[in-house]
Formats: C-alpha cells, structure tokens, sequence
C-alpha cells in the first residue's frame, strides 16, 4: 500500500499528470489493438482500460518517457496474460451476445459475402495463428495486427530484436504448413477433429 500511496503523490505532481495526459493518448489506438488481438474485440476496450490504470499507477517508474510506446504496450500485453489467464472479464464472456450488433471485426476486416473464398481463408488463416504456441502467436499478432516492427516488438516484450525476427520466422513456416495442408482437406473435413495449441 506504501508504494501506491508514494505514486499518488508523485501523479499529484501537475508535471507528472501534464505528461500522462498528453503522451498515453496517443498509443491508445494501438493499445485497443494489441488487446483485441490477444483478447478479442469484445473484452479489448476493458484491456486497455485496465492496462492505462495499471500505466497511471506506475507512471512515476517509468525512468525514460522516449520509451513510453514500448512501456504501454508491455503493461497491454502484460494485462492480456492476465485477462487470458485470469476471470476478468470471464462473466462477461460467458453471457454476452454472439451477435455484435453489425459492427465490423477491425482485425481480420472480413467484407461482404460470408461465404465468399476471403472469408474462408481469412477464417483459416485466424485458426492458423491461434494453433501457434503463446510466443509465436504474440509475435505474429503484434507485427501483421498491429503493425509493429521486430524492434518495436523487442521493446515490448523486452527481448531483442533478432529473437522477435527469428520467432516471426518460425511462426511464418508454421502457419505456412498449417495452412498448405488445411488447404489439401475437403471443404467439409477442415476444423474437425484439430485441436488448438499443436
């Protein structure tokens, strides 16, 4: 309780609070994204949300505000662990409505007939990544979801850049098998009897 005690007093500073208020807002967007990459649209406004708290909360450790980005998006990814591992947001998951309202998934940005071969494949390819271990899936998610680059993403998850390229690398030749023999199935006979996380 101490240290948050210390923390409210440091953001009672007006330099601290001016800063925060002028720099978070601007990673928001990506913040969302990251969060609806790894929880899914519905639970990632309540991610982020979270994840902007816990930034408030430790916003006076933060040593070098250049690397604000990088440490918004860690504390994000941080709060997704959590939220996967965790009961937030369990209730709302296991009563909310399938139907979204007719609002468009701002990731995969499926358009017009469901039955049309894009759908299908952008369906395919979202079972791709989500059959990838944690550490590739994130890497994944984080550079074609969000749009990050291999240092951005080194950054964070505090791993350097060469090993976020490696697993990129890896992560490609998985999804490329996973979708070549998804492809050698029949039409009927994709998605049964595999199971997530092979």
């Amino acid at each position: 309780m101490q240290l948050q005690k210390s923390n409210v007093q440091a953001m009672s500073d007006d330099a601290n609070c001016a800063d925060f208020a002028a720099l978070a807002p601007l990673h928001m967007a990506t913040m969302l994204r990251v969060a609806a990459a790894l929880v899914g649209v519905a639970d990632a406004e309540d991610a982020a949300q979270e994840a902007l708290a816990r930034a408030w909360q430790a916003w006076p450790s933060l040593r070098d505000r250049s690397s604000v980005r990088a440490w918004l998006l860690r504390i994000t990814v941080n709060v997704c662990h959590d939220w996967q591992r965790g009961r937030f947001g369990t209730r709302r998951r296991l009563v909310g409505s399938l139907d979204q309202g007719g609002d468009a998934d701002p990731i995969a940005l499926l358009g017009g007939d469901p039955g049309a071969s894009d759908h299908a494949a952008a369906l395919d390819l979202r079972q791709a990544v989500n059959s990838l271990e944690p550490a590739y899936r994130l890497v994944v998610v984080l550079r074609y979801y969000v749009g990050l680059d291999a240092s951005e993403i080194g950054g964070t998850l505090g791993v350097p850049a060469t090993t976020v390229r490696t697993r990129l690398r890896r992560a490609l030749a998985l999804l490329r098998e996973h979708l070549d023999a998804s492809e050698e199935l029949p039409p009927s006979a994709r998605g049964k009897g595999e199971t997530h996380g092979e």
